[in-house]
């Protein structure tokens, strides 16, 4: 199989220096794809900016904002049999970032933001008969309930939900949901078996 898996939190820039992000480490989407590259398949890896040091034998596809990621997602999508978007892409950026430094000022400073591209919509709108698209959904309360509707929603074949305290942890506690099936819960695990796991309902699901 051919997996596009992205990770990473993307970096909306204000100005040259500033940036709006998220927490994000993008271990969950390195362990994938080192998980599917031990399954052997061939892996495409859209990231953002990490402190990782990328999966050898993956072809790097380097990004930093949610445009960039959406760019990238539309060049090889259609090439892939399993779309996974692990990455933390930020649902909105700057309306209008300034092409030199913000300077400090007495007054309270007043940022615009206009919505991102939503990638796993547009995934489900183009995806062709035999591909798989699985979506992650980091929730603060009712995650099952919020996450299911994102699978329907967004007609995705897998969703994978998880907490905040996931993040930049070694372990988590993971919630995943196929079309017509019951809730499956991997608790405290390390993220490399969870990765694992995805990775073989993957290969079901396509």
């Amino acid at each position: 199989m051919r997996f596009l898996i992205t990770a990473g939190g993307t970096r909306e820039y204000l100005d040259p220096v500033r940036f709006i992000s998220n927490a994000s480490s993008g271990m969950m989407g390195y362990a994938l794809v080192r998980a599917a590259l031990a399954a052997g398949h061939k892996v495409t890896l859209i990231t953002a900016p990490t402190a990782l040091r990328p999966p050898k034998g993956a072809k790097l596809v380097p990004v930093r904002s949610a445009a960039g990621m959406f760019h990238a997602v539309k060049e090889h999508f259609p090439k892939c049999d399993c779309l996974v978007m692990a990455a933390a892409v930020s649902d909105y950026t700057p309306a209008r970032p300034r092409r030199t430094k913000i300077r400090r000022q007495t007054g309270n400073l007043m940022l615009e933001l206009k919505p991102t591209p939503d990638i796993l919509q547009w995934a489900a709108r183009h995806k062709r008969s035999g591909q798989t698209l699985v979506g992650f959904a980091l929730e603060d309360k009712d995650v099952r309930v919020h996450a299911e509707r994102k699978l329907r929603e967004k007609r995705l074949d897998m969703i994978v939900a998880n907490a905040p305290r996931a993040i930049g942890a070694a372990r988590s506690t993971v919630h995943i949901k196929m079309p017509g099936s019951e809730w499956m819960r991997i608790a405290g695990a390390p993220k490399a078996r969870i990765a694992k796991r995805i990775i073989t309902l993957a290969e079901c699901a396509t």
